[in-house]
């Protein structure tokens, strides 16, 4: 599957430990699946989403969780500026 978003993959084998949060490729709305220590917690529709999805969890200062730092979020199929479907 190619990135709607191009140049801003991040490989799957990137060096150090697995991020936590995991945001996967946007499907073909746009919208993207999102795991936290492997279990789902939801799909969203903008990146606002994840922060309700964090609080959710129980994270305090979820808000200020760093969702551009890859040691913390593993961002496929595109970053966290990308929301849109997939290139048919």
């Amino acid at each position: 599957m190619t990135s709607a978003c191009p140049g801003n993959d991040r490989g799957h084998d990137a060096p150090g430990p697995a991020a936590r949060l995991v945001v996967h490729p946007p499907d073909h709305r746009g919208w993207r699946r999102v795991r936290y220590d492997g279990q789902s917690l939801g799909t969203a529709y903008r990146i606002s989403d994840i922060a309700v999805f964090l609080a959710a969890t129980g994270m305090e200062d979820a808000e200020d969780f760093d969702l551009t730092d890859p040691a913390h979020v593993d961002w496929r199929g595109g970053g966290p500026d990308c929301w849109t479907p997939p290139a048919l």
